[in-house]
């Protein structure tokens, strides 16, 4: 009897000191729990496929254009071959670093996934350990708040992965004249005495920029969009959706790339520096204009050149009467008043409406040359007669679309600066300033974007998401301090859990192209 009592007795105080042990067991051992845990079998607890897909996905992104670019430098000089093909290989090693954008890639689905289900059945457990009869109701926030924060953490983790590796000196300093000026008061003190050491350069970061504003950009779109199907289901639900509501949802993107494509083209005028170097590139090739007018565009902006007063930089103008055989007074602001529209069409004769037309005829060859190859090289997969005329249709719109935008912007510049612009106001030396400071500049930007109408739903939309983080790259710095790398940091982790998390739970509110490649990284997750 008594060695029964002491079994007894040591059982019970085993079970006692086992206990807690046994509490934090049952928290791991998810699948017995809640029924709904039980029967959501499509997400197991590791999952490596969404991660390496991504990494793939990168990898092919980063290499292919240098791997395109070589293969055309090979066809066109064949006796560098030894040294190509050295380059190649060379590109295609240094994408393999840990610190580069595949990883980037396969870090930020796969921390995203991998630990998604676990830490939510620990959350949901976790809810039930301390509210038991209240926490089947919130199983699925708690689902949503595991998908938020395994996001938030793999996108932080991989955001700070990528910007590790330290830039050497000669891509420290790529920043333009216009950057270090708005690097400067940011980065380092004036007086400080590193600043005033010919050797000294300040540690500067921010090659990331682009990809942080183009996650930010979709962030908003995602939630924007979701509160307006919130909105539009209740209005509808209640009878009260009207027709000025469907039309604003109907021109949303065209309005967005209005916007963004007058804040670039204000840009490209006023402020270059603020804009990519090959992206600037690009817009000059387009508008096919002298540079000599653009810069005149910028002193009357500065008020170097005024009407009305002599000045020397009025040899900027003359020089270009010279080359095209007009009268020097023509470029003299002291004389003309204002600058005649002649210069402005250059060589299109004085008509505004002609000019108008030769740039749409003009601009329109230039992007058949871009957008028809490519178009037909979409629909080679499947050769048809009725692919062709699709393609060469696309192309088409495209194409009208970019040369209505350059045509309605030279436009727009005419009619406020020597049409509607002086009816209004009159043609004095100070309103003749007035017109040439910005006002005309800023109607070709208010209205050129609205070509965009020519183009197809579903390209307006492709368009609106490329344009707009271009645009708001216009308000920062292309570099900045690396002490502030934290705020950047902290704006590309939260914006692209939200739009992972999304594309997670309703992958039709992420739009566009983006929203179809992550539909095929995360399928079955």
């Amino acid at each position: 009897m008594a060695s029964t009592a002491a079994r007894a007795s040591c059982r019970r105080s085993g079970v006692s000191l086992l206990k807690p042990y046994v509490v934090f067991s049952s928290c791991l051992r998810l699948d017995r729990g809640h029924p709904g845990l039980r029967s959501d079998r499509r997400h197991p607890t590791i999952r490596f496929t969404s991660a390496l897909r991504a990494y793939a996905l990168g990898y092919l992104s980063s290499t292919s254009p240098r791997i395109v670019s070589l293969v055309l430098s090979l066809w066109r000089d064949d006796q560098r071959k030894d040294a190509i093909l050295f380059e190649g290989l060379r590109a295609l090693r240094r994408e393999l670093a840990i610190d580069r954008f595949p990883s980037f890639c396969g870090l930020l689905i796969g921390g995203a996934t991998v630990l998604q289900y676990p830490l939510w059945q620990l959350l949901v457990r976790l809810d039930a350990l301390c509210s038991p009869k209240a926490w089947a109701g919130r199983i699925q926030n708690q689902r949503r708040l595991a998908r938020f924060l395994c996001a938030l953490l793999a996108a932080w983790l991989s955001f700070s992965l990528l910007n590790s590796r330290r830039a050497g000196p000669s891509s420290a300093t790529r920043a333009t004249d216009g950057d270090a000026a708005r690097v400067a008061p940011m980065s380092i003190s004036q007086s400080a005495p590193v600043a005033k050491s010919p050797t000294a350069k300040p540690d500067l970061t921010g090659k990331t920029m682009d990809l942080t504003l183009f996650a930010v950009t979709r962030a908003i779109d995602v939630l924007i969009g979701e509160s307006w199907s919130r909105r539009k289901s209740r209005r509808l639900a209640a009878g009260s959706w009207t027709r000025l509501e469907a039309a604003v949802g109907d021109v949303t993107d065209a309005g967005v790339f209005a916007l963004s494509a007058s804040v670039i083209m204000w840009a490209w005028v006023y402020l270059p520096n603020r804009l990519p170097r090959a992206y600037n590139r690009w817009i000059r090739e387009a508008a096919a204009v002298d540079d000599r007018l653009v810069e005149a565009l910028r002193l009357f902006r500065s008020g170097t050149l005024r009407y009305g007063q002599a000045t020397e930089h009025a040899r900027l103008l003359q020089s270009m009467c010279d080359d095209y055989g007009w009268p020097r007074a023509w470029g003299d602001p002291a004389q003309s008043m204002p600058i005649p529209c002649t210069m402005v069409h250059m060589a299109a004769g004085p008509s505004c409406e002609r000019h108008a037309l030769s740039r749409f005829v003009r601009a329109f060859r230039f992007a058949m040359t871009t957008y028809l190859p490519l178009n037909l090289l979409v629909r080679a997969r499947t050769p048809s007669v009725r692919a062709f005329r699709q393609a060469v249709l696309d192309a088409g719109r495209s194409s009208g679309f970019l040369a209505a935008f350059i045509s309605l912007f030279y436009y727009s510049i005419c009619l406020a600066r020597t049409r509607l612009g002086p009816k209004l106001t009159g043609r004095g030396p100070v309103e003749c300033n007035m017109w040439d400071s910005g006002p005309c500049v800023g109607a070709g930007c208010a209205t050129c974007g609205w070509s965009i109408l020519v183009e197809a739903p579903r390209r307006r939309q492709e368009i609106a998401f490329f344009v707009a983080p271009r645009a708001a790259a216009t308000f920062f710095p292309r570099r900045y301090a690396r002490k502030y790398q934290w705020r950047e940091t902290m704006a590309f982790a939260t914006s692209a859990a939200v739009v992972l998390s999304c594309a997670q739970e309703k992958p039709a509110r992420v739009r566009g192209v983006l929203g179809r490649i992550l539909g095929q990284v995360l399928r079955s997750t």
